[in-house]
């Protein structure tokens, strides 16, 4: 129901916040990767030599967001939301383009910046700004862009591939951008200048902690006025980077390398297939489900603990090989990366001010963004020490525990706490 009211309170700007993070699919893996046979048949290039050329490139970008994604504090979102939607447009039309390695490289690596990177920025950038008292359910509206791109955009585009080729069917993506997207993005939120305008730098700010939530939904949060120094010279946020970490480069290990774990326990990989259907379910489930719990306890608190459905997954995976284990597998790394989705943006402006949200989240989400690229890799190293599944899986168990441990204890009383933080909110 509290859903429902927020939709009707505040409905431009949730739909803001989802066609973004809708739109950020034309630089996302799952939508890339259809086109990868295509692309390496017309270029002469095999699985090996694409798969290295992405990883690179993924890596780029992921340094690059800091520096860009830091912007989105001084500028007018919808500004720096038709610069990303133009530089997108612009990949999708090189790599139409592409006729050798370097226009691909070049082609990708803008689409990796403006696709993965700052459409998804600007989504959860702009909604965890604007909202307060219901910051948790407004980013799990938000981020439903992301499983209805990946419920509609394949089975769409690879019809599109099959009629016209995969150069024309990116040739259109980049219209589609300019004349849908980019109108759509300009009549939700031109007349909006709470939701436009970049908080005001102020001298002394702190972070809008999660019992004081005082704005509703149709007003701007409040510059919040403390002394506490930027979050990366605080302890805490070392303590709770492996938690940010974890997921992306769990997830993304275990997912380039399900071939192989459904070989080992003699599984057909069709279960796998099967499993993403749940994952897709479970994992808006978790979005939905972390949004009222944040609204209600903070995303401090909770994130110490979302991990903790992916745990149960790989150590039911790791015990037994019956196959309709896979969809309880899938379906609790789902839920923890529903919860991910709308934790790791929630407590940004827990521990931040509101000018330093773009900055701080783009930062972060650049150590994401190299996690992911490094799991196959390091996953791949276990797997030449020839290290068994069941045995990765264990460790995969064993670091998955320490760094929730790691995180719990910095929010400990006597411990350590957040700066600007502690002297508000004694646990």
């Amino acid at each position: 129901m509290q859903f429902l009211i927020l939709l009707r309170q505040a409905p431009r700007q949730l739909a803001f916040g989802a066609l973004h993070s809708f739109g950020s699919s034309f630089g996302q893996t799952f939508l890339l990767a259809l086109f990868v046979p295509f692309i390496s048949a017309s270029l002469a290039l095999n699985e090996t030599e694409f798969a290295n050329i992405y990883a690179g490139i993924t890596i780029a970008s992921a340094l690059c967001l800091p520096v860009v994604g830091r912007w989105i504090d001084k500028v007018d979102i919808l500004s720096y939301s038709l610069a990303t939607m133009a530089l997108l447009a612009l990949g999708c039309a090189m790599i139409s383009l592409a006729t050798n390695v370097w226009m691909l490289i070049a082609a990708l690596f803008v689409l990796r910046l403006a696709g993965q990177g700052l459409m998804t920025h600007v989504s959860m950038t702009g909604i965890a700004r604007y909202f307060s008292r219901n910051r948790g359910r407004a980013l799990a509206i938000a981020s439903f862009g992301f499983p209805l791109a990946e419920a509609i955009m394949p089975a769409t585009l690879l019809a599109l591939i099959a009629a016209v080729g995969w150069r024309y069917t990116y040739a259109g993506s980049a219209v589609f951008i300019l004349l849908i997207l980019v109108p759509v993005a300009v009549w939700l939120i031109r007349s909006d200048a709470k939701f436009r305008n970049a908080p005001v730098k102020s001298n002394e700010s702190e972070s809008s902690s999660a019992g004081n939530h005082t704005a509703d939904a149709n007003s701007s949060t409040p510059e919040s006025q403390s002394d506490h120094p930027r979050l990366f010279k605080s302890l805490y946020v070392w303590f709770c980077m492996p938690m940010l970490a974890a997921p992306p480069l769990i997830m993304t290990a275990l997912f380039f390398h399900q071939g192989a774990i459904a070989s080992h326990k003699g599984i057909d990989l069709g279960w796998f297939a099967a499993g993403f259907t749940v994952f897709a379910i479970t994992s808006v489930l978790g979005a939905f489900g972390s949004g009222p719990l944040i609204d209600k306890h903070s995303a401090r608190r909770l994130f110490p603990w979302h991990l903790i459905p992916m745990m149960v997954g790989v150590g039911i995976l790791a015990m037994t090989n019956t196959p309709w284990v896979i969809l309880i597998y899938m379906g609790l790394v789902g839920i923890t990366v529903g919860f991910a989705t709308t934790l790791r943006t929630a407590i940004i402006p827990e521990l931040v001010p509101l000018d330093e949200i773009g900055a701080v989240r783009s930062t972060l989400t650049a150590v994401m963004v190299l996690a992911s690229a490094m799991g196959p890799a390091i996953y791949g190293w276990m797997f030449a020490a020839d290290m068994s599944i069941a045995m990765m899986l264990v460790v995969t168990l064993l670091a998955s525990a320490v760094v929730s441990i790691g995180s719990w204890f910095s929010e400990r009383p006597g411990f350590y706490m957040p700066p600007g933080i502690a002297h508000k909110e004694a646990d």
